[in-house]
């Protein structure tokens, strides 16, 4: 066998070793997700749907960019759901709205009684994932109390960002979803 054939398997060889190294790589860190689901962070022991339907609240439509953690009990006053994501300002209006976070006749985010500024938790003490930002003034929380599906009272805070000098919701923005378990 000559040498340039020797070679030739060689680099062959490792060719082969490097592709199902990376194949290896990607199956297996596709594992890491909880639940098979990319959006999930590490943590989670809830899936996404399973802990909104609970407190009955689904995603707004077109959510965009999802992170999120989950825990299945914790104690009360602590986050039982984190779930940042991106959303058009029609859309987020049209479903704060719908589920009666924010009142209808409210135009002005800053005219309720909401609190303002520096708003929600920082997303990387509640163990979310994927570079999420905490968000930042100008923005606005929305603080809502809503039944749980077994009756359980949970206090549901929209973090949302807003536009400079306006208190409407923008064209696109950032929004931080927590809800906390209350205790008896």
């Amino acid at each position: 066998m000559g040498r340039g054939v020797r070679i030739g398997i060689g680099v062959g060889v490792v060719a082969g070793l490097l592709a199902a190294g990376a194949w290896l790589w990607e199956a297996f860190a596709e594992e890491g997700h909880p639940f098979g689901d990319a959006r999930a962070c590490e943590g989670s022991d809830v899936p996404l749907q399973v802990a909104l339907d609970v407190v009955r609240l689904p995603l707004p439509a077109g959510a965009q960019d999802v992170h999120y953690v989950t825990h299945a009990s914790r104690p009360a006053g602590e986050v039982l759901l984190a779930v940042s994501f991106r959303v058009s300002g029609p859309a987020l209006d049209r479903y704060l709205r719908k589920k009666e976070i924010v009142p209808a006749g409210v135009d002005w985010l800053t005219n309720g009684p909401y609190e303002n500024g520096d708003v929600g938790a920082d997303p990387s003490s509640l163990g979310l994932c994927g570079g999420v930002r905490p968000i930042s003034a100008p923005a606005v929380l929305v603080e809502k109390t809503v039944n749980a599906m077994d009756g359980s009272p949970q206090t549901v805070d929209f973090a949302i960002g807003l536009p400079e000098g306006y208190g409407t919701v923008p064209a696109t923005t950032e929004v931080l979803l927590t809800v906390t378990g209350i205790g008896p």
